[in-house]
């Protein structure tokens, strides 16, 4: 059985500003709007080959309304960049806010940031090491 990566989702409550984010700091490309789609407003765009799909609350709906008790659960986006420093630069020149500068203290010693997304989401950056 083989399996392929096909999407990340979040649920918000600001699904164009959201959607704006992702493509104003990482050049996130729109491939679907659509106001009101099964009762909420959702987005599409595709970042690195993956699909990041943005669904709206849907009315009497809140954020955490399939789980409210969950404490496990997607905890951070993962972007792989070659060089940590310069995109770091050019992230907060788009309005990027680290959480965690750039620094060797991920696995294996491979330098990682935090960034903090639109209500609250983490997204690390990871920058490989280098082979040899």
């Amino acid at each position: 059985m083989n399996f392929a990566f096909d999407h990340v989702h979040f649920v918000c409550r600001d699904v164009k500003g959201m959607a704006a984010y992702f493509e104003r700091v990482f050049g996130a490309e729109p491939f679907l709007y659509n106001p009101d789609l099964k009762g909420a407003p959702n987005a599409g765009l595709r970042l690195a080959g993956v699909n990041i799909l943005i669904r709206g609350l849907r009315p009497g709906e809140r954020a955490d309304v399939r789980a409210p008790t969950l404490v496990e659960g997607l905890d951070h986006l993962g972007l792989l960049v070659e060089d940590i420093e310069a995109a770091a630069a050019g992230l907060k020149e788009r309005g990027a806010k680290f959480t965690l500068e750039p620094q060797a203290t991920g696995m294996k010693g491979r330098k990682i940031a935090f960034i903090e997304g639109p209500e609250k989401i983490r997204i690390e950056l990871v920058e490989p090491i280098p082979e040899g």
